[in-house]
């Protein structure tokens, strides 16, 4: 494969920025993954058996169900996420469109002791959408990656107080980036005529004339990766219980193309500035992308017998994602982007009402931290957010019920500078989510 300088390894390295963030959990992990989860903000997530959405978190809690159960529904994240820079052309409004996150779970009880279940949820994504002129094309032009989770999972009853439960994970992810040239080519022909290099000039000349939207890097792919996941679940009695869960890492090992689109004409004078051009052919080339795990405790507690509390503690390992290295088949390294995450914690209160047997209200306040230190980028920028969440379940009868939830989430206010350019970046998004369950 074709030697690429630094300038080009910068350019790719910020094509695959994928660990950038997303606005509802730390980096681009989602936590949408029940709606009666999202009205508690997921307070007590690894506890509590509303329905069969137990399969997505704690596996073990499929032994508190008493019937087959199916639960279908749908998240709708509308993100505000926006830049300022004293840079002209690099402030951004609205980088991140509205997104659906759906969900599916079944569990389906054998005998007293033993459970089955199976689900699918996003559990990783994020997307950025940056106009293909913007000035810092180069570094945030468009970004997609989706992670579909495939879970089976069985819960075995030990005692009449301790469960456990352990299951399977199918990620299937897919990425699409794209960056464009933005001001890059022009700062770099500039510095080309400040150098005093012979032919200055003639090398020059190709970038000052490429337009802002040329494609400098693209990129595709998908791969599948597998974990595990295992929990327990111990009652004190019937109104107390605490949980754990934990799910393993998961190693996607990308494997796709990357083009973009200087002309091959050009080839020699934007090899000399440190560019190669492919003129929109195509070169394969593979990415390793580790989903990382986490493990969550919460904590259930009937105070009355209409109201209860519940909290959870959620750690992720993000300090196993280190770098982004990608290679061409022939083993040579395309781009090495340090990213030095650390771990990140999300603490979560909530509390539920019976206001009548058919009707149950929640709500629910959690904090979670950016996973991001000091390396943030504008293909959504991680930072520490705070849920507000309110949501209900009505039940029009013993079989048939249906969750509604909503939570504001407040991100704080985050200043950074990536390749040299300050940015500010202010974040919020509203999410709403509707979800029926029905028992055999």
């Amino acid at each position: 494969m074709a030697k690429t300088s630094k300038f080009t390894q910068t350019l790719l390295a910020s094509a695959l920025a994928v660990v950038a963030g997303s606005a509802s959990a730390a980096a681009f992990q989602l936590a949408e993954v029940s709606t009666s989860g999202l009205g508690r903000a997921y307070a007590g997530e690894a506890a509590i058996a509303d329905n069969a959405a137990v399969v997505a978190t704690n596996p073990a809690l499929m032994s508190l169900l008493k019937q087959p159960e199916i639960s279908v529904g749908a998240i709708y994240v509308d993100p505000n996420i926006n830049l300022t820079s004293p840079m002209p052309g690099f402030a951004y409004k609205n980088i991140a469109p509205n997104a659906l996150v759906p969900t599916l779970y079944g569990v389906y009880p054998i005998n007293e002791k033993f459970a089955v279940g199976g689900g699918l949820n996003v559990n990783y994504g994020l997307a950025t959408e940056f106009d293909d002129k913007y000035a810092g094309g180069f570094l945030g032009g468009k970004t997609d990656l989706t992670a579909i989770n495939f879970n089976l999972s069985g819960a075995y009853r030990v005692t009449e107080k301790f469960s456990v439960g352990l299951g399977l994970n199918a990620v299937h992810a897919k990425a699409k980036l794209e960056r464009y040239a933005g001001v890059a080519l022009k700062q770099k022909a500039q510095a080309l005529m400040q150098s005093g290099m012979p032919n200055a000039a003639q090398l020059a000349g190709p970038l000052a004339a490429l337009p802002a939207n040329t494609v400098i890097s693209k990129l595709q792919g998908d791969k599948w990766g597998f974990g595990w996941n295992a929990g327990l679940v111990y009652e004190f009695n019937e109104r107390n219980r605490i949980g754990v869960a934990y799910h393993s890492q998961v190693d996607i090992h990308f494997k796709g193309q990357y083009s973009n689109q200087f002309p091959v004409a050009a080839a020699q004078p934007l090899q000399a500035a440190g560019i190669t051009a492919t003129g929109g052919k195509e070169i394969p080339g593979t990415l390793h992308l580790p989903l990382p795990a986490y493990w969550e405790i919460s904590g259930y507690h009937k105070m009355t017998d209409r109201f209860a509390m519940h909290y959870s503690y959620k750690y992720t390992q993000w300090s196993k994602f280190k770098e982004l290295r990608a290679k061409g088949t022939d083993g040579k390294t395309l781009f090495s982007k340090t990213e030095e995450f650390r771990d990140s914690s999300r603490i979560a209160l909530g509390a539920s009402y019976d206001v009548t047997d058919a009707l149950t209200v929640r709500t629910g306040i959690a904090y979670d931290e950016s996973a991001a230190d000091e390396h943030n980028t504008i293909s959504i920028p991680d930072t520490d957010r705070t849920w507000f969440s309110v949501g209900a379940t009505y039940r029009f009868t013993p079989n048939v019920s249906i969750d509604a939830g909503f939570a504001h989430l407040k991100g704080k206010k985050n200043t950074f500078k990536e390749e040299g350019v300050p940015f500010t970046s202010k974040t919020s998004a509203n999410l709403y989510g509707l979800n029926v369950n029905y028992r055999f």
